[in-house]
């Protein structure tokens, strides 16, 4: 009796682990009218500029995009402003852009980071470095003649331009370039992980463009050197020291910031942003062809673990036929998760991971029978058990 009460407990579990649970922010500008798609923000700018399009990319379930449109000499800073009540230590942001053929140069683009106290709309500060318990901010911004993705930083270490006491976004310069690609639609997601605890610098950020990883900061990744307020990645130089984004616990990633903000223009010409399908969540995303047959086709589900029974630690084997964010977790009998062994992007290939059947607080656990799952781009593999012996 009691194993088959296990078996239906875990059937249950997964049918709801399938849910979108890590789904914080969803924005598909379906609504009827611009009011109606403005009541889940908490703060908007240039409202009379934007309008819905039938524009959409390939993979859109819906039949809208929102346009943002800059004409020179009216409203300069557009956006959709979103507080994030909870506050989150990991947040990911993916949303599709399209900019008009001819596009002047944008001064600032899409925002995510965090305020404290939490605010319920943007503040500036341009110019001016945090001290590390009130805010940090990245953005995803277009750069050069010939555009190209890169960050705009603001954090408790950012380097100073020219001066010691005067500071703006450091950039990152990704190398290779990726190029911004005008009159297409392009997936865009960014990820940020604040360090923890608050004395270290284990912070992160990444990005990905069409679901592809662009640049990934972290400790001690990539190599590089710091030329005034900029990043260079070179491989012979020093290991990238990594983000303290915070020096105060209450500091956390607390709002998304949908923003569209121009300084100047071609007089006469207008230009315009097409934005659709806006999704914040504390797990990976991906592009939403990645997603919609991912059990049947891109991913092989199968892992194993070897040895299994095990005594002191087992080794969980799987294959990714594509790259993307995995996370694998080991629950004991009563669903609840004690460890996660994993949780960072891969690339495709066979990987490994190494379970010392501790659990996330680094105390052994007992004897007894063991599950895992991997999560690979929200999608979920079957329960496999594993079975502690000591």
């Amino acid at each position: 009796m009691r194993i088959i009460i296990i078996i239906f407990f875990l059937a249950s579990f997964g049918q709801s682990f399938g849910q979108n649970e890590h789904i914080i922010l969803t924005e598909d500008f379906e609504a009827a009218t611009i009011d109606d798609m403005l009541v889940q923000w908490n703060t908007t700018s240039g409202v009379a500029t934007m309008s819905f399009s039938n524009d959409v990319h390939g993979q859109s379930q819906g039949s809208q995009s929102l346009m943002m449109t800059f004409t020179p000499g009216d409203n300069s800073s557009i956006y959709l402003y979103k507080m994030l009540e909870e506050g989150y230590d990991s947040l990911f942001a993916r949303f599709y852009v399209k900019f008009s053929i001819g596009h002047s140069p944008i001064h600032h683009f899409v925002h995510m980071g965090g305020y404290n106290p939490p605010s319920r709309w943007p503040m500036g500060n341009a110019g001016i470095k945090p001290t590390g318990n009130d805010r940090f901010t990245t953005g995803i911004e277009t750069y050069g003649g010939n555009w190209s993705w890169d960050f705009y930083t603001y954090w408790m270490h950012m380097r100073g331009f020219a001066t010691p006491d005067i500071y703006y976004g450091n950039m990152f310069n990704p190398t290779p370039p990726a190029d911004v690609i005008k009159g297409e639609w392009i997936c865009v997601e960014l990820m940020m992980k604040m360090n923890d605890p608050i004395d270290s610098f284990n912070g992160e950020q990444a990005f990905w463009i069409n679901g592809e990883k662009i640049q990934h900061l972290g400790q001690g990744f990539p190599n590089g050197y710091w030329i005034w307020d900029k990043f260079n990645p070179q491989p012979d130089s020093l290991p990238f020291e990594g983000f303290q984004w915070r020096n105060d616990a209450d500091l956390k990633i607390n709002y998304f910031w949908l923003l569209y903000y121009m300084s100047k223009g071609i007089e006469g010409h207008i230009d315009t942003v097409y934005f659709d399908d806006v999704v914040v969540s504390t797990e990976y995303i991906g592009p939403m062809d990645d997603n919609s047959s991912i059990n049947e086709e891109q991913y092989d589900e199968g892992s194993s673990a070897h040895p299994n029974p095990f005594s002191e630690s087992t080794t969980i084997n799987y294959e990714l036929t594509i790259p993307g964010y995995v996370v694998l977790k080991v629950y004991d009998v009563l669903g609840n998760v004690i460890a996660e062994p994993v949780d960072e992007y891969q690339d495709k290939g066979t990987h490994s991971c190494l379970w010392d059947g501790r659990d996330n607080f680094g105390e052994p656990v007992g004897s007894g029978v063991y599950y895992y799952q991997l999560q690979k781009n929200n999608s979920f593999s079957q329960f496999n058990k594993i079975l502690l012996l000591k």
